[in-house]
């Protein structure tokens, strides 16, 4: 048993040696090889790099522009088609102008606007009189409301 432990202790031993070794000059030359390697490093950048480089940040604003103003005007947009248009679109207003216009008479124009006007005008004095029933309600005299209209 002996015997076998030496036998493995002398193959130990052997295994110790380093298989590794340093090329010749390679210390001596190590400090040109580095600073090579910095100088090829520090090369000026090639005219493309550059650019962008400094066209990068304008890009940048220029796109978040871009989406600041694609988003505003699909919300207007959104915002728009959720309200209740009219039921008479500015191409049949058109077409009554330009077509229709000779089926009716100068009158029938001026009834319409009179009819307009004299609702505005009971409009008005249905406010107006809501006014004065408040005012009265609150104890304001009649004689003054009066003056002052």
């Amino acid at each position: 048993m002996k015997n076998e432990s030496n036998i493995k202790f002398n193959h130990l031993q052997g295994a110790n040696k380093n298989p590794f070794s340093v090329p010749e000059g390679y210390f001596e030359d190590f400090p040109s090889r580095i600073q090579e390697k910095i100088v090829s490093e520090t090369k000026q950048p090639n005219r493309i790099a550059q650019f962008f480089h400094v066209v990068k940040p304008q890009l940048a604003l220029a796109f978040m522009i871009a989406g600041f103003a694609f988003i505003a005007i699909t919300a207007i947009d959104a915002i728009m088609s959720n309200q209740v248009n009219s039921p008479v679109t500015n191409e049949v207003y058109t077409r009554i102008i330009e077509v229709d216009a000779s089926e009716y008479s100068e009158q029938q124009f001026i009834d319409i606007l009179l009819e307009e006007e004299k609702k505005s005008y009971e409009q008005k004095n249905e406010e107006t009189d809501e006014y004065i029933h408040y005012l009265m309600d609150e104890g304001i005299d009649y004689g003054t409301l009066i003056d002052e209209l």
